[in-house]
């Protein structure tokens, strides 16, 4: 009889759900895992970032922490998770800001490579970065602020919270043939603010970012640095229409590991990130940021991530910047 219970006890036991159907011993039920994002709250990482992870801490009871650490283009954060054992319990969100263009931007991250340093388990988003002005400003649409900033050179101002938003800004200007002067923030958020207040004259931005204030017509949207335009906001030109050749930058964001991430932690956040983005709910709250929803594991996102790499890399050497 003994033995007939201990039998049962242990056949129920193995039946009883580990969190999410991951391998065992991950993640541990009374062990957070540490989600560091190198850029403010608010901030489009930041605001991908949480939809992902509630959903995630929601469906599997999964400790996970948000963890703002910003500045430095998101170095700050990118340090914390490159330092991190590869247990899985440190991780970050991957994107184009940290992965694609701030190697070319920050001497600080040319000490890590974005794919043998950390582990890409997955991208979640791509999203379009938009060119915009004060709509209560004198810079109504493209052509007028281009106008302006070739009348008197470094006379009009743009500012820039975020690698991706540096590289497109002087792109953009590049391309235009006019001379503008960068202003730095420690995040999109403040440059949006300073942008509404009139102390500078146009931000490059990750749709998601002004898109609030673009509809409440607070913002003008008078670019894209895309191929073609955005299914968000149909009505504003690419770059490429308004004449500045082939610019084409696309943003995006994933959640990125310790290089040498444990596969069973690997696994778990593939297949989690898998069972989110299939949801329709997630992907409407993501289009409703202006992203769209791009789900890329395996090898298809290490292809994607280096590829990223090389095109921001030849945007950011034409544009003449240097690593600071």
């Amino acid at each position: 009889m003994k033995n007939t219970i201990q039998t049962t006890l242990i056949a129920a036991a193995l039946c009883l759900p580990s969190l999410s159907g991951a391998a065992p011993g991950y993640p541990q039920a009374d062990k957070p895992i540490h989600f560091v994002v190198g850029f403010p709250a608010g901030s489009t990482i930041d605001n991908v970032s949480r939809v992902v992870v509630d959903d995630i801490r929601a469906r599997t009871g999964a400790q996970i922490v948000v963890e703002n650490k910003p500045g430095a283009l998101g170095v700050l954060g990118v340090d914390t998770v490159a330092r991190a054992a590869p247990d899985g319990y440190t991780m970050m969100p991957s994107s184009s800001a940290t992965s694609s263009s701030g190697p070319y931007l920050s001497k600080a991250f040319q000490r890590y490579d974005a794919m043998k340093d950390f582990t890409q388990v997955g991208r979640v988003v791509r999203f379009d970065v938009v060119i915009v002005t004060r709509a209560a400003g004198q810079h109504g649409d493209a052509r007028q602020l281009v106008a302006a900033a070739k009348e008197k050179p470094n006379s009009v101002t743009s500012g820039y919270g975020s690698g991706t938003g540096q590289v497109v800004a002087a792109a953009f200007s590049r391309a235009a043939g006019a001379e503008v002067l960068a202003v730095p923030y420690k995040g999109q958020p403040a440059a949006i603010t300073d942008l509404l207040g009139g102390r500078i004259d146009f931000v490059a931005a990750d749709l998601g970012a002004v898109l609030p204030q673009i509809r409440a017509k607070n913002l003008n949207a008078v670019a894209l640095v895309s191929s073609k335009r955005s299914t968000i906001l149909p009505a504003v030109p690419t770059a490429q229409e308004l004449g500045m050749g082939s610019l084409d930058l696309t943003g995006w964001i994933g959640v990125a590991g310790p290089g040498g991430l444990a596969p069973e932690a690997a696994n778990w956040w593939s297949e989690q990130l898998t069972a989110t983005m299939q949801q329709p709910a997630i992907q409407e709250k993501l289009r409703a940021m202006g992203m769209e929803p791009d789900l890329a594991t395996g090898d298809p996102l290490q292809q994607f991530v280096r590829s990223q790499y090389d095109a921001w890399g030849q945007q950011i050497r034409q544009a003449g910047i240097q690593p600071e």
